[in-house]
């Protein structure tokens, strides 16, 4: 088969042979890979793609949920001859990302605006806070989580007016040492010594001469911070200030602090030069500071990704963002994501076991649907359970002859009868992906998949069963 140079659509990624093959327009529209524990996806499905893509030269991201996900990755990078393009974020802190100051002090239209800082910090927020911050009819925990939004805007807005850099260090300064009440307003001592005044007044003082409009935003900001916060109830100004103070502990505190509120080395945009960023902060080993650690990664990696433009001539270098145990770093943006993302060279790459582990964190089939039905390269591993079902209705049905026979005695003497019907049957039945091989010695390190590319017919079959050696 003809590979096509320059990153073009057609170019083959994995040749299935018989004129069947995975292509680079496939990795565009995103993949989808369910298998139950042990099934094979990672050694089989995960390492076949991985492998595709290191040999075209895809650039990407690497979100780690195990501990062993670095070590699977540096084998495959060597054996595609690209483990120089590795780059390691760990807690040796080599690898650091001010993800703030990237988005504050970024160039273009969109560059430093207030509004997309506190959209990196909502979704981390969000990440945080889990199922646990979703309340699908409103009340209180809406509240909470627009007046966290309100602090999080104008706690932004301040340090960009005083021309200093943002970061969460200073944020929590000024959190700190907001006024509480406006008698505390008054108090010489407070005027000293707090963070929140002081960057108040070097606010003040670089727009003395700014175009009226800014000075009015300043105004809008001074507002919130002398008159709004302090008179906030003590158990509403304490709630959100504790939400404010649960979503940037851990980047402020051992081990994020020098991987994300120091300098910059490293930034998603390398991934577009050929560089394959591994976030080694497990989720398995790191808990809650390895997922928002690699949520951290993600979300930037998605928006760098958005602002790509296609060339004049030629096309993207792709990018794959890649993510075993993906229910780990799903989130609401993940949809709106992979709509637009194949335009922008994004190939997104998530394998879970099954459907039910992304409704637990997205909370319903609608959002689950909303991400599944972008990820349109599904490969199905053995499996049990209702994912079968959906990947049967998937794959779709067909009709089929049945004959049935029937027979019956009386006293008149035996009668019987044959007859044929059309019924509509799947193609494949739920039952038969309980039984596809799950490598290991028992079935000579062989792996079976069934693979569904949207809108692809494999020989008139809207399926492909797909084999891989373990060992290869």
């Amino acid at each position: 088969m003809t590979n096509f140079p320059d990153f073009h659509p057609l170019t083959v990624i994995r040749d299935w042979g018989r004129g069947q093959a995975f292509r680079l327009a496939d990795a565009l529209t995103g993949v989808a890979v369910f298998g139950a524990t042990g099934s094979g996806k990672t050694s089989g499905v995960a390492k076949h793609l991985a492998l595709g893509y290191l040999a075209n030269d895809f650039g990407g991201l690497v979100l780690c949920a195990k501990k062993e996900e670095r070590y699977q990755w540096e084998r495959w990078a060597r054996d595609a001859g690209r483990e120089d393009d590795l780059v390691i974020v760990n807690g040796a802190g080599q690898a650091r990302f001010n993800f703030l100051d990237w988005e504050a002090s970024r160039a273009g239209e969109g560059g430093g605006l207030t509004i997309n800082i506190v959209a990196l910090l909502d979704e981390l927020a969000g990440a945080i806070a889990g199922n646990a911050g979703k309340d699908e009819n409103g009340g209180e925990n809406k509240f909470f989580d627009d007046a966290l939004h309100h602090l999080l805007t104008n706690l932004v807005d301040l340090p960009i007016f005083a021309g200093l850099p943002v970061s969460l260090p200073l944020l929590r300064s000024i959190v700190t040492t907001a006024p509480t009440s406006l008698k505390e307003l008054e108090d010489p001592d407070w005027q000293k010594a707090s963070a929140c005044a002081a960057i108040i007044r070097e606010a003040e003082d670089k727009l003395t001469t700014a175009p009226s409009d800014l000075r009015q935003d300043l105004e809008e900001c001074k507002n919130y911070w002398l008159r709004e916060f302090p008179v906030l109830s003590e158990k509403t100004r304490s709630i959100i200030v504790l939400s404010f103070s649960m979503l940037v502990r851990p980047f402020i505190t051992r081990p994020l602090r020098k991987l994300f509120s120091t300098d910059t080395t490293v930034r998603p945009e390398d991934a577009f030069a050929g560089k394959i960023i591994i976030v080694d902060l497990p989720v398995q080993e790191y808990r809650l500071a390895g997922r928002v650690a690699n949520l951290a990664w993600k979300y930037c990696f998605q928006v760098a990704v958005l602002r790509r433009m296609q060339p004049q001539r030629g096309y993207l270098r792709p990018v794959f963002l890649w993510a075993d145990e993906a229910q780990n770093f799903v989130s609401d943006f993940d949809a709106e994501y992979q709509a637009v993302a194949r335009s922008a060279g994004g190939c997104t790459v998530y394998l879970t076991q099954n459907r039910e582990s992304y409704r637990r964190v997205l909370g319903n089939d609608d959002a689950v649907d909303s991400l599944l039905g972008n990820l349109q390269a599904k490969f199905f591993c053995q499996n049990s359970g209702d994912t079968n079902e959906w990947a049967a209705k998937l794959l779709g049905e067909r009709w089929v002859n049945v004959t049935s026979t029937s027979s019956n005695r009386s006293e008149q003497g035996a009668t019987g009868g044959v007859s044929r019907s059309e019924q509509r049957r799947y193609f494949v039945e739920p039952s038969e992906f309980t039984t596809l091989k799950r490598g290991g010695d028992v079935n000579n390190f062989l792996v079976e998949c069934i693979v569904y590319k949207g809108g692809h017919l494999f020989e008139g079959l809207p399926y492909k069963l797909l084999t891989f050696n373990q060992r290869t």
